[in-house]
């Protein structure tokens, strides 16, 4: 099957390529650069051409991977890949028991009776790693080259530069890959505590990678009016500078009783990487909103230099005194960024407060959108605690509850962040665990481990970003 899919990508391949050379035929004779239809043309056979490419590599290498391990199923009468290996589960499954923390623990210490004891503990790591094998060249391949096609459409015709450091080369630091259900329930599953995270735009960090530089032009070229036939020209020499995006680390441990992994009825594990993973995301969100930047820190979008400020001063705020500097908030990015925003986002106190509001009335401001009120000041659009909540002249309203609530001159003011949240890039790793016993093992207990890479680039465009702050934002009492 994969061979006659190999023959068939290779004819593909060949037909592409026909097609790429005949449309350079005509711009090379007339000794021209090609136009924008014959650019849109080419671009997209030489994405088609690097895609086969791929393919045709990853199906080669799983080719070459069954005639070995079918040489030796030979050799030890063993079932040859597809007569019966594909049909056994997976050595650390979704709803089996095996416990893959535990399991590191039993080799680390040497020691534990149960599922087997440490032989068996010993056997069931081998497969994983064998399994792995199998799964983590194509993924990494994946991630390699998905990592370096991001950075490489986020300017287009620009150049990147990645800095480097042995530090942070992926594999040095004694650390296991967990099973791959469990990263894949990291990458793929929504979860709540990132809300303003998962908004920005999010890419693939490249292995290797100490920190992340991108050009960015200081000053243009310039365009003006020839005053007369043969008079000058104007020209304004362009002037260039980089943002850069250091990598920070992420980390999280948990020390647990020998017993408590080895007798509970449970995957006591899986409860441990779960919470670990959800206070990752928290983390994570908070410091793309409020990172300071040094110590280890992201730098997040309210430590930004260079936003546009919107300062709302009001002793009793109410909704539609808040309305117009929400505006003007937008309005800021629309003129400096010369694009509009994407997203408001705020507490979920503040939207709650914002929906607790009546009119003369005693008629609320805001109504869910399927009522099609007359002349809301916005508009109710979802029902969970985070995420989207509303809608103000149609600009999406983002509850996100780890934007702080304690700044301001009496710290207990909030923020309320509008941004173009294509303009602002972070880059994460592939989540790595550990599971120590050596300085635990006197009390017989296992020290888990979780821990990855992030990079976040909030100042590229800092006229992106709008930041509503002030005596009016006020946190909201009994909100």
């Amino acid at each position: 099957m994969s061979k006659a899919l190999i023959d068939g990508l290779i004819k593909r391949r060949a037909e592409r390529k026909t097609e790429l050379d005949a449309l350079l035929e005509t711009p090379t004779a007339e000794n021209r650069d090609l136009n924008d239809e014959e650019r849109g043309k080419f671009d997209a056979i030489e994405k088609e051409i690097r895609e086969i490419d791929d393919r045709v590599k990853e199906l080669d290498e799983q080719l070459t991977r069954d005639a070995a391990a079918a040489e030796v199923a030979k050799r030890y009468k063993a079932p040859a890949p597809g007569e019966g290996v594909r049909s056994e589960p997976r050595t650390y499954q979704r709803g089996l028991r095996h416990s893959y923390f535990l399991d590191l623990a039993r080799v680390e210490m040497k020691r534990g009776d149960g599922d087997g004891g440490v032989e068996a503990a010993h056997d069931r790591i081998r497969r994983h790693a064998a399994e792995l094998e199998v799964d983590m060249p194509r993924r990494e391949a994946q991630r390699a080259n998905r990592a370096d096609q991001e950075l490489r459409g986020i300017d287009k015709g620009s150049s990147f530069e990645k800095r480097t450091n042995p530090n942070r080369t992926d594999g040095q630091g004694g650390y296991f890959v967990p099973p791959l259900w469990l990263v894949d329930d990291y990458i793929d599953l929504p979860r709540f505590g990132r809300t303003f995270a998962n908004s920005v735009r999010n890419m693939t960090l490249p292995s290797g990678t100490d920190s992340i530089n991108i050009p960015k032009v200081a000053t243009g070229a310039a365009v003006g009016v020839q005053t007369a036939d043969a008079a000058a020209v104007i020209s304004q020499d362009m002037t260039d500078t980089f943002v850069s995006a250091p990598v920070r680390t992420l980390a999280g441990s948990q020390d647990i009783a020998i017993q408590l992994l080895d007798q509970s009825p449970v995957g006591f594990d899986e409860i441990v990487f779960a919470d670990l993973i959800a206070d990752y995301n928290r983390l994570l969100d908070y410091q793309c909103i409020n990172g300071s930047g040094t110590s280890g820190q992201l730098k997040g979008v309210l430590n930004v230099s260079g936003i546009n400020a919107i300062t709302y001063t009001d002793a009793s705020p109410t909704l539609p005194e808040l309305y117009a500097p929400a505006m003007q908030a937008l309005s800021q990015i629309a003129s400096k960024r010369k694009a509009m925003p994407t997203a408001v986002f705020l507490t979920p106190a503040r939207w709650f407060w914002m929906a607790s509001q009546l009119d003369s009335q005693n008629r609320p401001f805001i109504l869910p959108e399927t009522q099609a009120p007359f002349n809301p000041l916005a508009l109710q659009t979802g029902g969970e605690v985070e995420g989207p909540v509303g809608r103000m002249l149609n600009f999406p309203l983002m509850a996100d509850g780890n934007i702080p609530n304690n700044l301001g001159a009496g710290t207990n003011e909030e923020r309320i962040i509008a941004a173009r949240t294509s303009d602002l890039f972070l880059w994460e790793g592939s989540m790595r665990t550990r599971a120590l016993t050596e300085v635990l093992s006197g009390t017989l207990q296992v020290r888990l481990q979780v821990y990855n890479y992030a990079a976040f680039m909030p100042d590229r465009r800092p006229e992106a970003i709008s930041v509503i702050s002030g005596t009016g934002l006020v946190a909201p009492s009994g909100f």
